[in-house]
């Protein structure tokens, strides 16, 4: 008795834990982004939803609220995606909660949410009145022609009128600085002019141009000059972090000045800065970049120094322990940590089933935390905390099970079955051995006719110092569904060891597992174990031993790859081209390619690169004429190597619509003498002319003949055939007269109805009847024009 209700709680058991191996799966496998909208034109917004398992159900949301077919704005509404319609009145802005959406994903009473997507209403506002500006430089030295751009939403880029031509990019003297003025380097007296600034919003495809002007006067040097400053840095400077960001600095005098930076109390980052033109620009911008920074020019008459600039790194939400599904007893207590990191501070809330976590009797939520004294079913089900600043949101979520008593889990912590170096098959429960037997001592085949398909000898990783991954496959499984994994492992460094089983449930469809707390310097085997859908579990083959050494076997790369060229191939095209010099002797498997918005301060984009002969690479759906910041990483199984320089490049500008290209003249061939050359050419076209003719007259004579033998067939037939009509019979392969009573179609279709057929299916009828002599149904045609079948 005592070993059935054992046995009983063990399969309970494991049935409860199938059950959580399927419901933890509910995750989000694409969830909505953040798009631009160009509220003056269509005012679309797009996006994507996708969840698993496949019975998910999805649904949106809008400002909290459940979107359905027919709200305000919602053009088309499905299960993966929403289309809307942003007003052209909106207000701007990356956070607005009247353009937040999200997606919903539930499965039975589970529910969890993505995070917030929201519809970015781009704009670009004219320029504020200003007077005119004269700006006076001495040659030689560099001139800063100024300019403060509106307010675009992305940031707009600048570009200039000068003598009737355009400078809209960084090339030879000219470069173009982030705050919108014009640096000419080494200028001359032909610099002198009049300079006009536009502002230009790419995405929106939309230029603004400034009513005022910009006199530049660049004359030659006179006498010597001390130093000034053309172009004082700001004082406080915003960045993100892996950002680039430019200070801009620029002093005149005679002789120019030579342009130097310092960090107030420590050093510029050494292998990361580099002065161009006077402008400090810092790469991959890291926290410990804070701090105060000063510009100062000199020549041999004076040294200057400009006011401190604070440069402030921002950091965008980011969760460091994400939460873990957990099993709680009923009337137990749970505790839920989400500790983040972010600059500002994110602003940390929970959803239970997508509903909010708010404080009560029983329910205490203290700033990154919350706490349930009590845990009830109602409890049970999806915990999510969400950090928010205004940089952006990040979420992490758990599945929570609240089990009675008498479905606790029976899961040991060590399982203690001698190994042997064999891999003989064992219960994943110490005593589920005993349990599978009958009273006779003989054990029970729960898989007696059963196919049971075993896992493969699990491949061995080291991740650290006192963890790896394992991984495995299944081959084609024809027998038993599996439920789960579950990993198992031993010290085989100590012979008394027994079989340990990671606590965690593996779902079907993944086949690796991270196996923490082991020991730098032991020595191990692994072994997976299948539990089928019956509850039946078998063992697959033993690891070889894996040594877990201290320090990794192999050694990640540390110098990067060099982006040697850059090529725009079209508006959403961009081609890299780098080198990479193994100066480590250590092995790369692939590249990481990073790029994002030059204007923006999100998160990079990556892309995977396989292959470490690969030297270039295309990166595709990118924005028309829009600037880039792109860099890279080498990579091998043990990490990735440092950053490589970052290059910024614009991709070409959609052609326009409104110009109509002349077509070029046609190519005309140039006269040769070929008479030689052709005289072959000319005698095969007259012999093919003659064969045609003959063919021709030949089928003319044929048909003529065949009509006369006919005519004279029916005239020695008629008297027959009359006898026959009026006994209402006709013999097989005879021919009615006149007198018979028969439909005549001219129309060679017969009984087609035209007027059913498309311009393709009635020229493949037509074809078919006159080639083979047979006669098309319309029955006999398949959708796309394709005769199946044809009637004798």
């Amino acid at each position: 008795m005592g070993h059935r209700l054992f046995s009983w709680a063990v399969h309970m058991c494991l049935l409860s834990t199938a059950l959580f191996s399927e419901d933890q799966e509910l995750k989000f496998l694409d969830e909505p982004s953040s798009v631009f909208v160009d509220a003056e034109s269509d005012g679309l917004a797009s996006f994507r939803c996708s969840a698993s398992p496949k019975a998910a159900e999805t649904m949106w949301l809008h400002g909290g609220q459940l979107l359905l077919e027919g709200s305000p704005g919602v053009l088309k509404l499905s299960r993966h995606r929403l289309q809307v319609r942003v007003a052209s009145n909106a207000s701007s802005g990356p956070h607005q909660p009247s353009h937040s959406y999200q997606c919903a994903a539930q499965v039975r009473e589970l529910l969890m949410l993505s995070n917030p997507a929201t519809a970015i209403v781009a704009a670009l506002t004219p320029f504020a009145p200003q007077e005119d500006i004269h700006v006076s430089v001495t040659a030689g030295n560099t001139a800063v022609v100024p300019c403060k751009l509106p307010h675009s939403i992305p940031p707009a880029v600048s570009e200039f009128i000068f003598t009737n031509s355009s400078v809209n990019k960084t090339t030879g003297r000219y470069h173009i600085m982030p705050s919108g003025s014009l640096q000419i380097h080494s200028s001359t007296i032909w610099d002198s002019g009049v300079y006009v600034c536009t502002a230009h919003n790419p995405l929106i495809r939309k230029r603004v141009t400034a009513s005022h002007k910009v006199f530049l006067t660049v004359h030659e040097p006179a006498a010597e000059e001390p130093p000034t400053f053309t172009s004082v840095p700001p004082q406080l400077v915003n960045a993100v972090t892996g950002s680039n960001v430019t200070v801009e600095c620029a002093a005149n005098g005679n002789p120019p000045p030579n342009i130097t930076w310092s960090k107030e109390g420590g050093h510029l980052p050494r292998t990361r800065h580099r002065v161009v033109l006077g402008n400090l620009e810092i790469v991959s911008v890291h926290f410990r970049d804070n701090g105060h920074y000063i510009c100062s020019a000199s020549n041999r008459l004076n040294t200057i120094f400009a006011s401190k600039t604070k440069l402030v790194v921002q950091e965008l939400p980011h969760i460091v322990t994400p939460l873990q599904n957990q099993f709680v007893l009923h009337g137990g207590e749970l505790r839920l940590q989400c500790s983040v990191q972010g600059n500002p501070l994110p602003v940390v809330h929970w959803l239970h089933n997508g509903k909010r976590v708010h404080h009560t009797s029983h329910i205490t939520v203290e700033d990154n935390a919350i706490h349930v004294k009590r845990m009830t079913k109602h409890q049970s089900g999806i915990y999510q905390c969400f950090a928010t600043n205004f940089l952006g949101t990040v979420s992490s979520s758990a599945r929570i099970s609240v089990l009675a008593l008498n479905e606790s889990r029976i899961l040991d912590k060590s399982v203690y079955v001698d190994d042997g170096e064999e891999n003989e098959q064992h219960s994943i429960n110490g005593a589920a051995e005993n349990a599978g037997k009958k009273k006779d001592g003989h054990k029970r085949k729960k898989s007696k006719g059963v196919k049971l398909v075993l896992p493969s000898r699990p491949e061995i990783s080291r991740l650290s110092d006192d963890s790896v991954m394992v991984r495995w496959s299944v081959p084609h499984n024809d027998g038993l569904p599996i439920s789960f994994f579950k990993v198992q492992f031993r010290d085989v460094s100590n012979p008394r060891s027994h079989w340990r089983t990671v606590e965690e449930d593996v779902p079907p469809h993944i086949h690796s597992h991270a196996v923490l707390g082991l020991k730098a310097g032991g020595k191990y085997r692994f072994r997976i174990v299948a539990v089928y859908s019956n509850n039946d579990n078998k063992n697959g083959p033993n690891s070889i031993k894996f040594m877990l050494h201290k320090d990794p076997p192999k050694r990640k790369p540390i110098q990067g790859p060099i982006i040697k060229h850059v090529k725009a191939e079209s508006p959403s095209a961009i081609t890299l081209f780098w080198e990479y010099a193994d100066v480590d002797a250590v092995e790369v498997e692939g590249f990481y390619i990073y790029y994002r918005l030059t204007q923006s301060a999100g998160d990079y984009l990556k892309v995977t690169v396989a292959g470490f002969n690969t030297r270039s690479h295309t990166v595709t759906y990118l924005l028309p004429d829009t600037s880039y910041d792109i860099k890279m990483q080498c990579f091998n199984v043990a990490g990735a190597s440092e950053f490589s320089n970052i290059c910024t490049h614009k991709t070409l500008a959609l052609p326009s619509t409104g110009e109509k290209k002349e077509a070029p003249p046609p190519e005309l061939p140039e006269p040769t003498d070929n008479s030689d050359r052709d005289v072959p050419y000319i005698v095969l076209g007259v012999v093919l002319a003659v064969v045609l003719i003959v063919l021709t007259v030949s089928i003319v004579l044929c048909i003529l003949r065949r009509r006369d033998k006919r005519r004279s067939v029916q005239s020695t037939t008629s008297d027959h055939n009359s006898n026959l009509q009026q006994n209402g019979h006709i013999g097989n392969g005879e021919y009615f007269t006149a007198q018979s009573r028969i439909d005549i179609t001219i129309n060679p279709l017969d009984s087609i109805e035209l007027s059913e057929l498309s311009r393709e299916k009635y020229a493949a009828v037509i074809v078919t009847q006159l080639s083979n002599g047979h006669r098309i149904s319309p029955r006999d045609m398949s959708a796309d024009g394709v005769i199946v079948r044809a009637e004798d």
